[in-house]
């Protein structure tokens, strides 16, 4: 039936095609047709695309086989054949080079390719191309795709969300390919999975009077239904067949036990013919001229013969098979002599070093040092081009091949096996893989690369605290002044800095002090910048311009360096704990577009966070709550298990600030739960900061004191710090004053004041002035504390809208207890207009609270020109537009005037607008 554009019967599932090509348009979709080979999956997927191709919908294909399995992103390549140079220039440069490199279009340029990075870019190219128009991407016998197309395109449809993208798969089993496997169904992509049926005998009949004519009889067709099992193709080729050799003797027909055996009966005609099919089913990419190189100049009659017979296709240049059943069948001819040598040929033709190392180590009977030498640069092949886990095959091609006598060179080559199955988010396996390596590893330079991974697969497995123990029983083992003692010295004092900052601050110096006795500057720059992040973190307030150096050397780095060690990151903490936001916030974005075009996914939570956090305090709160999402989106898809206590913070953090106290809490309970998990405490101390800030905002003052208390208490325990971690200081003020303890609050000023004159942050200042003044007003000096805030209002310079309006907050408070009530009214609406405008809902009900006790209403002198402008053209009947347009501004920002207008006259809608404008 493959060979047919005819659709004989098959009802439900031509209406579950055409469903699908229908749903595009709605957004991602895939349909699955699954069934047993031969049973027609191939028409029915053709039929998709025929369809699709009538709608004038994009159609990207392949149809990989059984030998283009082993072969690094073969399928990939195949889709993405007829991609012209523009689309790919649409593309980030980082990412057209990685897919360019992935296919064979470009040659690697030594920059090491993050393990997402050709993923990342085909994700980019697919949205491009749907958004011209409907995209399907067919994929035929996807049983035989190779592996790291499988994981690119699992990564694509995972992060669809409203692309009009389908997915055609046609396969022998849903398992047996692993592209949908980790969808989730309630976001994005919908998957619809179709059987396809046997057929019935009318339509088997007609299959076969279509393809072989009238020779059967109708009791034929019958006996022919029922040995084929209702599959068309095994139908047919038993048809065939029985017309070429007749009845027996006794009149019945020749009863073959299975459909291989049957195909095997039509390769028989072939004769020697049958060669070339076997030369086919072997090749990763079979084409006229490697076959005719392989068999001689008679290979391309014979070619012609296969095709005449229908067993193979000629497709321009490439020899394509009519089915994988006939290659599969060709190949079992031989017998293990002649593959060995035929695989041997096929090596010594083939150009590609990856398909030339496979072809070798299927005709390697033992340990050859010279084959496992070309496995290993096809391993590394395969690792610049982006495909770790084909990679890691060769490698381990390499290590079964290498000779007993060169013992180290295979734990070399299992070791680059697990450092490719970590890239691929796999750290079970590489413990695993690493236990057996280390058994009977001596001392050495790979013994101690060894551990340090294992650590690593530990700290993401079991947390901190076990990496913490591995890290030093690799210590215990490496060579002194070693480049492993680095790496391991790294991996150490960052384990360690998670619960104890002062343990870890002289791992990293001694790192540094090594790095410095080696001379390499880019080990240097890492190890200094790994240093002085814990020396900030310990609140030694490192100058921002001690990094700028180490920032110019990573830039021309061709290593890809894990985040925390990345001066950039270090930078953009400093320049936000020093209250330069806006500089900071530039920081982070810069790094953030930087791996979108690198396709850098394992840095986008950690850099997602400081993002979202930056913009929450410079008060773009609506923002901030959308990179939170996107920040836990992230760690949940590049597979971090270590950082969703951190994902959990910023989250609970923005929902707190928000007034979303059930969303918040939830967060924290599980963020919790996954720092000790982790053993991450400095994401249990943000998470315990962002409660006692909740119970403070709702009025748990006790609540807050006991939760602040256990923050300052275990922040000084682990050695954390810098002010601008947690921000709890002017929160554990404000309860302690709340709870009448004032002695204790002044002492918590005392101490924080301290941290302040040595640090100089000016939104400490400003908190801290005001909880100052609250103390003081909490003691009775109202005048004295009116003037204080008055003072800090006037001095700010940190520019943080939040913690403005909770300055303006009090001082209105303050007013309206020492009866100034037009001053206290003054500070309660522009306190009230901040709240509104962060849709900080607790703070804003608070304000309001202090505004009722104010008494009387706003008069609409208070008015702006801007607020009294916007409300007189609204009262006069105006649209939201049209008084944009009167005023030359935004809509937006005709609503946002309206709202502070509301807010001062002390309305609610714009029916009351013109009468509360005539009364003042």
């Amino acid at each position: 039936m493959s060979d047919s554009t005819t659709i004989i019967g098959r009802v439900d599932e031509t209406r579950a095609v055409r469903a699908f090509v229908d749903s595009i348009s709605d957004g991602p979709t895939a349909l699955v047709l699954t069934g047993e080979p031969g049973i027609g999956k191939s028409t029915l997927w053709r039929e998709g695309l025929r369809l699709a191709k009538e709608r004038g919908f994009g159609i990207l294909r392949c149809r990989p086989v059984d030998a283009e399995a082993q072969l690094a992103f073969t399928s990939l390549s195949d889709l993405l054949v007829d991609v012209d140079d523009d689309d790919l220039g649409t593309l980030p440069q980082p990412q057209r080079h990685a897919v360019e490199v992935a296919l064979l279009r470009a040659e690697p340029d030594g920059l090491e390719l993050p393990p997402r990075a050709v993923a990342v870019a085909t994700l980019g190219l697919l949205q491009h191309l749907a958004r011209q128009r409907p995209l399907v991407v067919g994929i035929d016998d996807a049983q035989w795709m190779d592996q790291p197309s499988q994981r690119v395109l699992a990564f694509v449809v995972r992060r669809l969300r409203t692309e009009r993208v389908g997915f055609l798969i046609a396969t022998r089993a849903a398992r047996e390919n692993g592209i949908l496997d980790d969808v989730d169904h309630d976001a994005g992509l919908r998957v619809v999975e179709q059987q396809v049926a046997a057929l019935d005998t009318g339509q088997v009949d007609a299959i076969v009077r279509e393809r072989v004519g009238d020779a059967l009889s109708p009791r034929d067709v019958q006996k022919l239904h029922e040995m084929a099992g209702g599959n068309p193709m095994f139908a047919v080729h038993l048809a065939r067949a029985w017309v070429d050799r007749g009845a027996t003797t006794d009149g019945s027909r020749p009863v073959p036990d299975t459909l291989l055996s049957v195909v095997a009966d039509r390769l028989d005609a072939l004769g020697p013919a049958i060669e070339v099919v076997q030369v086919a089913s072997i090749l990763g990419r079979p084409t006229v001229s490697t076959v005719t190189a392989l068999l001689g100049s008679g290979a391309f009659d014979q070619l012609r013969l296969a095709e005449s017979a229908g067993v193979i296709t000629l497709d321009g240049e490439r020899v394509l098979l009519a089915h994988p059943l006939l290659g599969s069948a060709a190949y079992s001819r031989l017998d293990s002599a002649q593959r060995t040598q035929l695989h041997a040929r096929v090596a010594a033709t083939v150009d590609d070093i990856e398909e030339q190392g496979r072809h070798l180590a299927l005709a390697t009977d033992g340990p050859d040092a010279a084959v496992a030498e070309k496995l290993d640069h096809a391993a590394r092949r395969a690792a610049a081009r982006g495909a770790p886990d084909a990679s890691a095959e060769l490698w381990d091609a390499a290590a079964r091949l290498t000779p007993a006598d060169q013992r180290e060179a295979a734990r070399e080559r299992r070791l680059n096996v697990a450092r490719c199955v970590f890239e691929l988010g796999r750290p079970e396996r590489v413990k695993a893989q690493l236990d057996d390596i280390l058994v009977d590893a001596p001392p050495g330079p790979t013994r101690s690369q060894a551990l340090a991974l294992r650590a690593w697969a530990v700290a993401s497995l079991e947390g901190f605290g076990p990496a913490v123990r591995c890290f030093r029983s690799a210590l215990d083992e490496v060579d002194a002044g070693s480049p492993s003692e680095i790496e391991i010295l790294q991996g150490l004092a960052w384990s360690t800095h998670q619960t104890d900052v002062r343990l870890a601050e002289p791992l990293a110096r001694r790192a540094v002090a090594l790095a410095e006795l080696g001379g390499d500057a880019e080990q240097i720059a890492v190890s200094q910048t790994l240093f002085d992040f814990l020396c900030s973190l310990g609140g030694r307030g490192i100058s921002i311009d001690a990094v700028a150096s180490a920032v110019e050397v990573v830039q021309s780095s061709s290593r890809r360096l894990q985040i925390m060690c990345h001066p950039d990151w270090l930078q953009g903490m400093l320049l936000v704990w020093e209250d330069r936001l806006p500089e900071g916030l530039q920081r982070f974005q810069t790094m953030h577009a930087d791996a979108i075009a690198r396709g850098d996914e394992q840095s986008l939570p950690y850099v997602l966070f400081h993002v979202a956090r930056t913009e929450l305090l410079l008060g773009s709160w609506t923002t901030a709550a959308a990179t939170a999402a996107e920040c836990v989106r992230s760690t949940i898809e590049s597979g971090q298990d270590s950082e969703r206590p951190f994902a959990a913070v910023i989250s609970a953090l923005v929902s707190g600030h928000l007034g979303d106290v059930a969303a918040a809490e939830m967060e924290i309970v599980q963020g919790m739960t996954l720092a000790e998990r982790f053993g991450a405490g400095p994401a249990m101390l943000e998470l315990l900061a962002t409660r006692g800030f909740l119970e403070l905002s709702v009025g748990r003052f006790d609540d807050a004191d006991r939760t602040l208390a256990e923050v300052a208490r275990m922040a000084n325990d682990i050695g954390l710090l810098e002010p601008g971690l947690f921000r709890y200081h002017g929160d554990a003020i404000e309860a302690k004053i709340a709870l009448g303890r004032f002695d204790e609050a002044e002492a918590l000023l005392d101490t924080a004041r301290a941290t302040a004159d040595a640090l100089h942050r000016p939104w400490l200042d400003l908190v801290l002035g005001r909880g100052a003044a609250a103390l003081q007003a909490a003691r009775g000096d109202l005048d004295g504390a009116s003037e204080m805030l008055t003072a800090v209002v006037r001095n700010d310079s940190a520019r943080q809208p939040f913690e403005r309006a909770r300055t303006e907050l009090v001082l209105g408070t303050v007013h309206r207890r020492n009866r100034q009530k037009k001053a206290a009214k003054t500070a309660l609406l522009a306190a009230e207009a901040e709240f509104s405008r962060l849709g900080a809902r607790i703070w804003l009900d608070r304000a309001r609270s202090e505004l009722s006790r104010v008494g009387g209403r706003a008069a609409s002198d208070d008015l702006t020109p801007t607020e009294r402008q916007v409300a007189e053209l609204i009262a006069a009947g105006r649209t939201y537009r049209e008084a944009a347009a009167e005023l030359f501004i935004s809509p937006k920002t005709v609503q946002w005037n309206l709202s502070k207008v509301y807010s001062k006259l002390g309305i609610h809608s714009r029916a009351e607008l013109p009468g509360r404008l005539k009364e003042d």
